[in-house]
């Protein structure tokens, strides 16, 4: 079965337009992670001061939640703003809610990856395992990171088919990343 797109030039000025916009986000999500690093934030303060790991002050934040929330539309702000019975069904551009509230969530998750990631350079740099001018994290980084994700599904799981006793797969798993430099 061949299926044919059209080549049009809706279908170019979409894919033009879709290209500047992703390369400007790029571009500006890069500045921005300069200027929270300029400013001393760190991956762990974007996680809850309640939560383990937070370097987060609840000052900190308060701030952080505040100034994410005020990205959204001033509607979308004021449902986040009331209580769930009070916000109802009410919908902000089409979304209730529970939308805008894991919006924020997913704003500041994001956040906290982007500097993690730009930290782990900074150390693999400092450490001398990385160039000066190094852009992304050593391949054993992201290896590591895979393999730490994929421990992390199999544990989850309800059900994981495998010939081996996931106890073994996860035991070899960390032993294959104690041993990658």
């Amino acid at each position: 079965m061949t299926v044919t797109a059209k080549l049009n030039e809706q279908v170019h000025i979409a894919l033009r337009d879709w290209t500047k916009e992703q390369v400007a986000a790029d571009m500006s999500r890069t500045e921005r992670i300069d200027v929270f690093r300029s400013a001393g934030w760190a991956s762990t303060m974007f996680i809850s001061p309640k939560s383990a790991g937070s370097t987060a002050t609840e000052e900190s934040w308060t701030f952080l939640k505040n100034a994410i929330n005020s990205g959204f539309p001033k509607a979308a702000q004021n449902l986040i703003a009331s209580s769930a019975k009070v916000a109802g069904d009410k919908t902000v551009k089409g979304q209730p809610r529970a939308y805008w509230m894991r919006q924020a969530n997913s704003v500041i998750g994001n956040i906290k990856t982007a500097l993690a990631k730009r930290e782990e350079i900074a150390a693999e740099i400092a450490a001398g395992k990385s160039g000066a001018d190094a852009r992304t994290r050593s391949p054993e980084t992201m290896v590591r990171e895979a393999l730490e994700t994929a421990i992390k599904r199999i544990q989850k799981a309800e059900e994981f088919k495998a010939d081996m006793d996931t106890v073994d797969i996860i035991t070899a798993l960390n032993a294959i990343i104690k041993r990658i430099g």
